[in-house]
């Protein structure tokens, strides 16, 4: 921060964009006292699962299937005062991107039917979040020059020139004037689904200035 009378300022923009990427995280997990017939079981479900990804256009990159985790299992005997062997639990995960959101229904429901039984979680995201980053920091930018204008004409002062920038807080416990209304772009549309409604995604960017006063 300078020495001289100054301004800090940031400066914020904002979109919704609808989600075109879904990275579903699934597994299948097999309990048998033999641990071959476990493990025959879900390699078989886990193969036919891979394949149902294939169907839906889902490149080979996109396909990730971890290695079996084994468990022995054993129960407490309370008559006994023991514990006993109660089989192995065999797993495996998969995870794969799925980039056409209206197949997200279709897809869990084949994976229902080809005996996957365990679903971790969804992550619904955006593909190319570049295609924005520049439009939102150019909207950031315009927003923190009007924040300082703002602030100058409240304390009726002038702004001089433009001391520094960042896209990142500056070092400084300082907590910069920010507008009450961010720069909201407009939202895009394009890539909505009315097959699933997964929401809309916000992507943001920001931009700290200091301006000095004359």
């Amino acid at each position: 921060m300078p020495d001289s009378p100054h301004l800090y300022v940031k400066g914020t923009s904002f979109i919704q964009v609808q989600p075109d990427v879904a990275t579903v995280r699934v597994a299948i997990t097999e309990n048998h006292k033999s641990l071959p017939t476990a493990k025959e079981n879900v390699d078989k479900v886990m193969a036919k699962a891979i394949e149902i990804a294939k169907d839906f256009n889902i490149q080979e990159s996109d396909i990730h299937a971890d290695q079996l985790n084994i468990y022995r299992q054993t129960r407490y005997n309370r008559q006994t005062n023991e514990e006993e062997f109660d089989g192995f639990r065999v797993s495996r995960s998969l995870t794969v991107k799925l980039k056409d959101i209206a197949k997200y229904p279709k897809l869990l429901q084949e994976f229902v039917d080809s005996g996957i039984n365990q679903f971790n979680n969804t992550e619904f995201s955006v593909e190319n979040e570049g295609k924005y980053l520049q439009s939102l920091k150019k909207a950031a930018i315009k927003d923190a020059k009007k924040a300082a204008k703002e602030l100058a004409g409240e304390f009726e002062v002038e702004l001089d020139k433009l001391y520094s920038v960042s896209f990142q807080p500056m070092q400084t416990p300082i907590q910069p004037y920010v507008r009450t209304a961010a720069m909201a772009m407009e939202a895009d549309r394009g890539s909505y689904k009315d097959a699933y409604n997964t929401g809309s995604i916000t992507l943001n960017a920001e931009v700290y200035a200091v301006y000095l006063l004359k």
